[in-house]
């Protein structure tokens, strides 16, 4: 009877040729995938004059969320742009917040578009309208997190959505305003005319975007003419030389027609020329600062490039190689004046690294174009890093003199402390990088009330807690309790050998 049944329902959608794709939700691929969706078919058997022309089975196909990302054009959207999808109930398939992905659960909830986007009116309309796989876009005042998910601010930022063809999941591209426009370059040579763009004393970093499927980002990373250059890089003596067969070898994959990115590449050409102009600068102002509290001075850009002096200061910054992930680079583009950031610390006591005996400030600051059309574009961010004290003499001299009784804190846009005046029990070295509401509540809640600083609660829909795991011991054997009618036992035994 089951037999007959599926034949007379799938019959008219074998005549149909009926292609009905069905997408799971997201969920944690058992042979470590990640998270994955998996599409499905039916099968028909559609053979001419056939009696049996009913489905044969189910045909599936695991596609990552990993996959799906990579579809979208960061590059254009830039450092602080992103993408994320929904599927029909308005759950998330992935976005930039979901944890699930950063591995903080081993599988990612039922989880809201409005559990990860601020929930507003416009945003409530922007799930239905992707729900219903509308195409539109519109301008949203929004709250948004830099990746550290310590600082947060508002932002106008540009949502474009639209329905993802043969799926039952929309799509939406988020861009912020300095990515409204995109450079474009082009006619660069990578082979020719750039081996002398590296001054004494400058180091290059290179961030691991994908130039080209058998280009090595290292090539360029760490490059440093000066007089430290042997030292740090024991075996490689003519850096020039290295430099230049870093660019003919990919000047190479590019003739031979091999996959790059060939957008990416022109763009890297184009940084690593414009911006061999401030070698000498910076050679000039840092022998004229004369200052030891001055560490490095950097200039990173869209490109992946990131450009600094002196060469003695590449450790500072080899953990920051990959500049769109770095803390400051974020915050600096969506900034309109310098920021500030200091090494988060948790309690006044806690050392920054073990193997660090300072903690350092950067200072950035994106450079902005005007674009002839409206609009702005940054193409990178420049910067120092500072010792405290640097600060602290400023700070001081700034508010009170020399007043030792007077406490002075220099804070960021959420409330860190940059510098102060007051060391307590502690060096300042030990204070820095601290949230003042910790380390002083009652004054943040003043600055609160003050509306110097703006109090935003935040909840997270995807914390869980964690998992207590129950050992047994094979230690001493467990006490026994015994039950009710063992008690009476024991109780008429006791009675009767008193009394009997």
């Amino acid at each position: 009877m089951e037999k007959e049944y599926v034949q007379v329902l799938s019959r008219p959608m074998v005549i149909s040729r009926t292609k009905h794709f069905l997408w799971t939700n997201v969920y944690l691929d058992a042979l470590n995938m990640g998270m994955i969706t998996t599409v499905t078919l039916p099968v028909y058997n559609v053979s001419y004059e056939s009696n049996n022309q009913t489905i044969l089975g189910v045909m599936g196909l695991d596609v990552t969320t990993r996959e799906m990302i990579d579809t979208i054009p960061k590059r254009q959207l830039g450092a602080n742009g992103y993408g994320f999808a929904i599927n029909p109930n308005g759950f998330v398939l992935f976005h930039p917040l979901m944890k699930g992905q950063m591995g903080y659960l081993t599988d990612p909830p039922s989880l809201d578009l409005l559990e990860v986007e601020l929930d507003t009116a416009v945003k409530t309309v922007l799930r239905k309208e992707m729900i219903n796989g509308v195409t539109n876009e519109r301008v949203i005042d929004t709250l948004v997190w830099a990746p550290d998910m310590f600082h947060a601010g508002r932002r106008n930022l540009t949502y474009c959505h639209t329905h993802i063809t043969n799926t039952d999941f929309s799509l939406s591209l988020v861009v912020p305003p300095e990515n409204q426009h995109h450079l474009v370059i082009s006619g660069f040579d990578a082979s020719t005319g750039l081996t002398a763009s590296i001054g004494e004393n400058v180091s290059l970093l290179l961030a691991p975007f994908k130039y080209c499927d058998d280009f090595d980002t290292n090539f360029l990373t760490g490059i440093i003419v000066g007089e430290e250059a042997t030292e740090l890089h024991p075996g490689i003596s003519d850096l020039h030389l290295k430099y230049g067969q870093a660019l003919s070898s990919l000047d190479e994959l590019l003739k031979a027609k091999a996959k790059c990115d060939k957008e990416l590449v022109q763009n890297l050409l184009w940084d690593l020329e414009a911006t061999s102009v401030v070698d000498s600068e910076w050679a000039a102002a840092y022998a004229d600062e004369a200052n030891e509290d001055v560490r490095s001075l950097f200039l990173a850009t869209n490109g992946g490039l990131t450009r600094l002096y002196p060469d003695s200061a590449i450790g500072l910054h080899e953990s920051e190689a990959n500049n769109w992930a770095a803390h400051y680079y974020s915050r600096a583009l969506a900034a309109n004046d310098f920021v500030y950031s200091a090494p988060y610390r948790e309690y006044q006591n806690e050392s920054m690294d073990d193997d660090d005996d300072e903690t350092l400030i950067t200072i950035a600051k994106a450079i902005s174009m005007d674009v002839p059309a409206g609009g702005i574009f940054k193409p990178a961010v420049v910067g120092t890093k500072v010792s405290p004290a640097f600060i602290e003499s400023v700070v001081h001299s700034a508010t009170y003199g020399s007043d030792d009784d007077v406490v002075s804190y220099l804070l960021d846009d959420a409330g860190f402390v940059i510098a102060t005046t007051w060391t307590g029990n502690q060096s300042e070295a030990f204070v820095v990088g601290m949230f003042l509401g910790m380390l002083d509540p009652a004054l943040m809640t003043r600055l609160i009330e003050a509306d110097v600083y703006t109090r935003v609660e935040d909840y997270d829909y995807q914390a869980l807690c964690k998992i207590q795991v129950q050992f047994g011991s094979a230690g001493s054997a467990p006490v026994y309790i015994p039950s009710i009618s063992n008690l009476h036992l024991l109780v008429e035994k006791a009675i009767r050998s008193v009394c009997c």
